[in-house]
């Protein structure tokens, strides 16, 4: 990125970086396809699944949560 703007960039007051923040979210957001899923984010969510599987007897369902907290 040229430095450029990079300075001119950090010149914006925080509620204009957090505007510009926001628009480059959503450009990206607009088609997650574009965006590849690290190999180790994979591997957290497999690791997570598995506890899931193996856990599944032990946790309560939305159900239950929902009658007991909200």
């Amino acid at each position: 990125m040229d430095k450029a703007l990079i300075d001119e960039l950090s010149q914006l007051k925080k509620s204009e970086k957090l505007i510009l923040v926001e628009a480059l979210w959503d450009s990206i957001a607009s088609d997650p396809s574009d965006v590849e899923v690290p190999e180790h984010h994979k591997a957290i969510i497999e690791e997570r699944l598995k506890t899931l599987e193996k856990d599944k007897k032990t946790g309560s369902s939305w159900e239950k949560i929902r009658q007991k907290y909200l």
